[in-house]
């Protein structure tokens, strides 16, 4: 009798385990925010974003829908403008959604994907994709499985109703959270997904803009946001972000709450060819009827698709022509009188600027030689300011704050010579076979280790591309070969460069 006994003490231990291994792992997350963000009704929810796609114009795009983006506040709010997202995926039928946000309700490293066995909605219920969950978390030590921060969390569940009502048949997510530390983790989910993403799966990235700020200047803030994102201009983006939090908007607390997200799908896009992002709608919750505009959140709909049109993509070459020679004079004054008025302290003629031209922002830099040798050189590459305001202030820069030189003096003012170098937008390059030496500059960057190398400095020292590749690698304070390491983001520029001599 002991040994059925025994047999029996162990089988049933044996099933307690395995429900309690169950009930920690695998459970169906149930909503947080039903009832409350959208209706806990199936037959309202139904209606709801019925009416909101219904309400939708149409915006085709030539191409396949690779990701979108839309916002995650409550439908009465939000539920509109991500309609025009969603409407892009109506009538698809999709393996995998990867549905992606930084949390709203903790603060760790990395990401954290849900381990749960489905998620569910008054819509149903949807299966997790474990396999891909699986890659993900085994490619990289800050990806990780974490349910805990998912149970509480909006922003992704609002997101799934919208999924359930416009995909055709069946599809598994994989929902990830980041965790709000700025460890560029955001790189390696792009890289990843690129490798692991099939032809059926696509890319949801739930955010809403500003937060808290006057209608006024959330109308003005999110659409140039989202002018960066469309881009894919994620360096110009980090830099719209430092602008606008230096401002010091009132009640403006952060720009887009899933940034994260939006950086992956834009790195995302710079690895797929011929991939294109589309503005589609912005809002924010002062348009509802509800809504108060003394204090406002930010919405916007957005697609990434891969293009059909085979023909050479356009690329931010600088036309020989983009600077006209009066514009190019006016620019060399406006640098000469800054140099002049940062060394003496003495209030300079600047002439007045009427030209579109130099009205529009760019980045630009300016060089200061004397005798032929570099005596300073100081610039922005992302364009935040109005070209001729950028080259006054890196002029003055280049004059009195360039660490390696000791400060312009009075008496070398009439020796120096001054050059200024307008530069094209940044574009982020997959192989390096794109670089053209003598008309392209370099700018490389890992981590916090970023390092610029104007186009005529190549021409200047006569490189290759290769030792062209070398020196931009130390200049950002890298090893010499780290432009080989995949690791490493190399983005290529124009400049249109001119001296006096090219005015007179």
């Amino acid at each position: 009798m002991k040994k059925p006994l025994m047999q029996l003490l162990i089988l049933a231990m044996l099933i307690f385990l395995f429900s309690c291994f169950n009930s920690s792992f695998g459970e169906t997350r149930k909503p947080a925010v039903s009832g409350a963000f959208y209706s806990s009704d199936k037959e309202a929810l139904e209606r709801d974003i019925k009416s909101y796609l219904e309400n939708v114009e149409e915006s085709p795009v030539d191409g396949k829908v690779l990701a979108i983006i839309v916002p995650h506040a409550g439908y009465a709010y939000s539920g509109q403008v991500a309609a025009h997202g969603f409407k892009h995926l109506e009538g698809r039928k999709v393996r995998t959604v990867v549905l992606m946000c930084n949390s709203h309700t903790a603060h760790f490293r990395g990401a954290a994907i849900d381990e749960a066995s489905a998620w569910e909605t008054p819509l149903g219920t949807v299966k997790l994709d474990k396999s891909l969950a699986k890659k993900l978390v085994k490619s990289d030590e800050r990806i990780q499985f974490n349910g805990e921060v998912h149970k509480k969390d909006h922003s992704l569940e609002v997101e799934i109703p919208f999924l359930q009502t416009v995909l055709k048949g069946d599809f598994k997510i994989v929902p990830i959270l980041f965790g709000n530390m700025q460890d560029y983790t955001y790189k390696t989910m792009a890289e990843l997904l690129y490798k692991n993403l099939g032809k059926d799966d696509i890319i949801v990235v739930s955010t809403d803009m500003s937060h808290y700020p006057r209608y006024e200047d959330s109308a003005i803030i999110d659409p140039k946001t989202a002018e960066y994102i469309e881009k894919g201009d994620v360096l110009g983006l980090e830099a719209h972000i430092v602008d606008i939090v230096g401002k010091k908007v009132s009640g403006e607390q952060t720009l887009c709450c899933g940034l994260d997200g939006i950086r992956t799908v834009m790195e995302y896009s710079n690895l797929v060819e011929r991939a294109k992002f589309k503005f589609l709608k912005y809002a924010n919750s002062g348009d509802a009827i509800i809504g108060d505009r003394a204090r406002v959140v930010g919405y916007v709909s957005m697609v990434l698709y891969a293009s059909r049109n085979m023909e050479k993509e356009e690329t931010n070459v600088m036309k020989d022509e983009y600077l006209t020679k009066g514009e190019k004079q006016k620019l060399l004054e406006i640098a000469k009188a800054s140099v002049v008025e940062a060394v003496t302290g003495k209030r300079q003629f600047s002439p007045l600027v009427t030209e579109p031209t130099l009205k529009q922002k760019s980045g630009a830099f300016v060089t200061i030689k004397k005798h032929g040798q570099l005596r300073g050189c100081i610039g922005y590459i992302i364009a935040v300011k109005p070209l001729h305001e950028t080259v006054k202030e890196v002029a003055r820069s280049a004059a009195i704050n360039d660490h390696r030189f000791n400060p312009v003096s009075e008496d070398e003012l009439e020796t120096i010579e001054v050059e200024v170098s307008a530069l094209t937008p940044l574009r982020r390059i997959k192989t390096v076979d794109e670089i053209e030496v003598g008309k392209h500059g370099l700018y490389m960057k890992r981590g916090l280790n970023s390092g610029l190398l104007l186009p005529q400095v190549a021409t200047e020292y006569g490189w290759n591309k290769e030792t062209f590749l070398e020196h931009t690698s130390l200049k950002a304070r890298l090893p010499k070969d780290a432009w080989k390491d995949s690791s490493t983001e190399i983005y290529v520029f124009s400049a249109e460069v001119f001296d006096e001599k090219d005015v007179k």
